[in-house]
């Protein structure tokens, strides 16, 4: 479900992405200028699977505008994440005939899949009318694979996804025409800033602004380096009230808290975010639970150096494959033939060596341990936070 369905714009103050795509249908980029909510959509646009529809990065083609898509006999084909085709449907019905969103064209569409290194990547771009552009990185989508690469970012610098996102800017910004907008949720945000720092300086040049949404953050060693710093000012991010994505790891960008309809981790979907007119509502500040487990992670995962941590997920994942015997390639999937892989799983740890074993040991018992710390500590700063605003009322 998303955030709301409206009747009438004046009954209440906050709607989704899909209610601000139906009410602005027939007003055109000159009437309300690209905004923050228009770039959440196209990022929503990029989890789609354009295969045979739009031509990738070899074409020269002029592109496929969005009501062809629509039409195309495959369309039913492009909603691939069961948990989110039928607001993914409704959005694309509410923009694709639009007098807002009709004449956008869709290109250069890249989905790449590669498990001998660990690859999930996934980008278009969108060509829109008085030489404007987005192109849009795709975010984790729900596959084992997908979550792998995550979590290499623990211990490597740059990951796959990461080269792969500037080379499919240099390839891209060159072929358009105009001024480009870079935007993406989740990993996709990730990649949006990282092929921004990383692209080549005449491309960068072209680039108006970029957006992450709930994105995580990055190495040291990345928010140190003088590209990225030069790039802040054009970096736009966004987070909900209970991100659990966005603020893991280092990023020295500002931050916008939004207002999400949804509890937990399902503050992470787009369409639950609330909208006020063209820009989001805004949220107050990061929640004590998502600050304890955003805490938790990050200083259990720096207080490993990267070859451990880079041993640890490498086990970890083992240990999925092995009890992987149905093949299943999400998570979800995996979690629910999880019974009837117990014997595998035995059998896959008595496999683990001696040293291995020790450390994955290890490394549990220090994610506790942290636990626990984080909890004292965050609510210890939350505690002090509030003494210091109470009025002074007197001396003894």
């Amino acid at each position: 479900m998303y955030a709301k369905t409206i009747l009438n714009l004046g009954d209440i103050m906050s709607y989704s992405i899909i209610d601000y795509a139906l009410f602005n249908a027939n007003k055109d980029f000159n009437e309300i200028p690209f905004n923050k909510v228009d770039a959440l959509i196209f990022a929503q646009l990029s989890y789609l699977n354009y295969t045979g529809i739009v031509e990738d990065t070899r074409s020269e083609s002029k592109g496929v505008y969005l009501h062809e898509i629509a039409e195309h006999e495959g369309f039913s084909n492009i909603f691939t994440l069961p948990r989110t085709v039928e607001n993914n449907m409704k959005l694309f019905n509410a923009i694709a005939y639009s007098k807002r969103y009709g004449k956008i064209k869709a290109k250069f569409y890249e989905d790449i899949a590669e498990k001998d290194s660990d690859t999930q990547f996934g980008a278009v771009a969108f060509v829109l009318p008085g030489n404007l552009n987005v192109i849009s990185f795709r975010g984790t989508d729900a596959t084992i694979l997908g979550w792998k690469e995550n979590c290499n970012m623990l211990y490597r610098y740059p990951v796959s996804s990461q080269e792969i996102s500037v080379a499919y800017v240099d390839k891209v910004i060159p072929k358009l025409r105009g001024k480009v907008i870079i935007t993406g949720h989740s990993k996709g945000g990730n990649l949006a800033i990282y092929s921004s720092v990383y692209c080549k300086k005449e491309n960068k040049k072209k680039i108006k602004q970029i957006y992450g949404f709930d994105s995580p953050g990055f190495t040291e060693d990345f928010v140190n380096d003088e590209e990225y710093l030069s790039t802040l000012p054009k970096i736009s991010k966004f987070v909900p009230e209970e991100s659990m994505i966005g603020m893991l790891l280092t990023d020295k960008s500002s931050y916008q808290i939004v207002k999400s309809d949804g509890i937990g981790f399902y503050q992470h979907d787009p369409f639950m975010w609330q909208i006020d007119g063209i820009t989001f509502v805004p949220g107050t500040k990061i929640v004590m639970r998502a600050q304890i487990i955003d805490k938790t992670f990050n200083d259990w995962v720096f207080g490993f150096t990267p070859k451990q941590r880079e041993q640890f997920l490498e086990g970890m994942f083992l240990l999925i494959e092995k009890t992987n015997e149905a093949n299943s390639p999400t998570f979800r999937q995996w979690v629910e033939n999880l019974l009837t892989n117990i014997p595998h799983a035995i059998g896959a740890v008595k496999g683990i060596s001696s040293e291995d074993r020790a450390l994955f040991t290890k490394v549990l018992r220090q994610l506790f341990a942290t636990m626990g710390t984080s909890v004292v500590t965050t609510q210890k700063s939350y505690l002090n936070k509030r003494i210091k605003k109470l009025p002074i009322i007197g001396t003894f």
